[in-house]
């Protein structure tokens, strides 16, 4: 695939919204536009990855193309489109079989299981496949090619929207060139790159780029000119779909919504935020098994001796080979009355969200009065490097999550 430049110039007067890796979550995509109050006023930018590994690939495709019938929309293409688009088109079946069940053991589905079960088509062997390549290309040929047209990059007079990054600051250079290295840009933030216009991209969740603090919001660097807006929605535990807010095309008054589909609970107990916190991080993520019980073992971080209490659902191997999903140790500070997410509660507390922020508490919580929505209003400061939620929003859909074990390349 070759990098595909569309340039524009934007009215002056109309709010930009930028989104990206919405990857299957189309309650967490309307959720995010209703919390902004998206409307046919604004300008919407999709930045890729609207498919795969949530649960409804099919119904985010559509209903983006659908808005793009109806309002100013703008979707580029991700690298993991762009994968599954190449290899529909391929369809090597020595490919495309275990892929299939790769996809169903870990995410439940994909694009093209969604496909085949819209149709009718039961793959149960490789022989299947076969007969199913006219139908699908056939009965899906309006979504592959919405996929096959979208651009690469879109550069407007202060800003450039690309999917992972940009490998050189001349733009200028890369058209026509291969998109891999826009499309999968892994840990954009750390190549040390200086944009003269801001560079607003997703693919690598901003989780990843702190082992202290599991936040979720968008990172704004300002020196850099880079805006990293992956906030891991339907790839961690602790997710959200955020949704950037650019109040005009000449603005640096950035603000964002996010949505994470948790149930919202209020704090009765006050709790001190625990200091020196750790996150274990899939990126390096080898423990030493030191003391297992019921619900949580206890492990040490190989790479820097930290230890922490981990759950045992997110141990994976054993001996020299034991991995441990995404974890963190960090208690958040917690006042009475605080509205707080609630990811998971064990017998050990709930792993709790506040502001963006992912931790435990180990308090009493009761039913929120309000429980379907709770807004939080912030601006972010011109000096702030992470910014935090302008409006969150979170609704009583438990969210998917999905465990990153056995896969080799997880950002695809």
């Amino acid at each position: 695939m070759k990098i595909q430049i569309n340039r524009l110039t934007l009215p002056a007067d109309r709010r930009i919204l930028v989104t990206s890796d919405i990857h299957g979550q189309l309650g967490h995509l309307k959720g995010a536009l209703e919390t902004a109050n998206f409307s046919k006023d604004d300008i919407l930018f999709i930045i890729g990855d609207m498919i795969e590994k949530g649960p409804n690939s099919l119904g985010v495709l559509r209903y983006v193309m659908e808005l793009c019938e109806t309002h100013t929309v703008y979707p580029l293409i991700g690298n993991v489109d762009a994968h599954r688009l190449e290899m529909i088109g391929r369809w090597h079946i020595a490919e495309i079989y275990p892929y299939l069940k790769h996809m169903q053991r870990h995410w439940g589905g994909c694009l093209l299981s969604e496909m085949c079960e819209e149709l009718g088509i039961r793959i149960r062997s490789p022989l299947d496949l076969l007969a199913a390549r006219t139908k699908i290309q056939a009965g899906f040929q309006k979504e592959l090619d919405f996929l096959k047209f979208l651009p690469t990059i879109i550069e407007t007079p202060h800003f450039i929207f690309v999917h992972g990054g940009l490998p050189t600051q001349e733009l200028s250079t890369l058209e026509g060139t291969d998109a891999h290295p826009c499309l999968k840009n892994d840990a954009f933030l750390e190549k040390g790159l200086r944009f003269s216009k801001y560079v607003v991209v997703g693919h690598w969740p901003v989780t990843l780029y702190n082992d202290k603090i599991d936040c979720a919001n968008p990172i704004i660097n300002r020196e850099q000119h880079i805006i990293s807006i992956d906030g891991g929605c339907s790839l961690k535990r602790t997710g959200q779909l955020n949704l950037l807010i650019i109040p005009a095309e000449d603005s640096e008054e950035f603000t964002f919504a996010s949505f994470d589909g948790f149930p919202v609970r209020v704090a009765l107990d006050p709790q001190e935020g625990s200091e020196d916190p750790f996150c274990l991080l899939y990126t390096d993520n080898a423990v030493r098994l030191l003391k297992r019980e019921a619900e949580f073992s206890f492990v040490e971080h190989r790479h820097t001796g930290r230890r922490l209490w981990v759950l045992n659902e997110d141990l994976y191997g054993s001996g020299k080979a034991m991995h441990c999903d995404d974890s963190t140790d960090y208690r958040i500070p917690v006042r009475p009355g605080d509205r707080l997410s609630v990811i998971l509660e064990t017998s050990k507390g709930a792993l709790v969200k506040k502001d963006g922020v992912s931790g435990w508490y180990c308090g009493r919580l009761e039913e929120a009065s309000e429980p379907a929505c709770c807004k939080n209003f912030q601006n972010i400061s011109p000096r702030a490097q992470i910014g935090f939620a302008m409006i969150c929003a979170r609704f009583f859909t438990q969210p998917l999550h999905r465990s990153f074990r056995q896969q080799q390349n997880l950002i695809e």
